[in-house]
């Protein structure tokens, strides 16, 4: 993993014309530069590019992704982690297929935002603020080990629905996700 003395590059509502521009003149390795842009090209709902500044070949992208099943539309937020050419995905549920929407905070959608991202080794934490009751946030880490044979995709219950979180308490005992 190659380590770069540039800035960290951020993107909300990423599109290809912003990646270029952010990417301009910035050192990033080939394989990070094509998993950005095939996720730019399959996922339509991407939030957020978190790309540290002191390496060329690690990012973070929190996305949306939705598959229609036979109860309904299902909606995950996704975070991937790139790194050195492996990408591991966390995916959230937001909504699952039995679920309205419309009986949903709309800070749902939009409330997790990625705030750094550390690599140590193979090791990538991924901060994020969450939420919680009274207006606050706090602040969560994720941990990738991209040394382990770990699965690639895991399901966990989004940070949302953690006890204190928004809505939280409500939701995450009503809520069956596996984790």
């Amino acid at each position: 993993m190659s380590k770069s003395l540039t800035s960290r590059i951020v993107i909300f509502e990423p599109d290809a014309d912003q990646l270029k521009s952010a990417l301009a003149g910035r050192q990033v390795s080939p394989g990070l530069e094509e998993f950005l842009k095939n996720l730019l090209k399959r996922k339509k709902w991407a939030r957020k590019i978190n790309i540290p500044s002191d390496h060329d070949d690690v990012a973070a992208v929190l996305v949306f992704t939705t598959q229609l099943k036979e109860g309904g539309l299902e909606i995950f937020s996704e975070l991937h982690v790139f790194c050195a050419g492996r990408t591991m995905v966390e995916k959230w549920q937001v909504v699952g297929e039995g679920e309205q929407i419309s009986l949903l905070p709309k800070e749902a959608f939009r409330a997790i935002d990625i705030s750094k991202v550390h690599v140590e080794g193979a090791v990538v934490n991924v901060e994020f603020s969450v939420p919680i009751a009274g207006g606050q946030s706090r602040t969560l880490i994720k941990t990738f080990d991209f040394s382990a044979e770990d699965a690639e995709i895991r399901v966990v219950p989004h940070p949302l629905l953690e006890v204190g979180s928004f809505d939280g308490e409500q939701r995450a005992s009503s809520s069956a996700i596996g984790s």
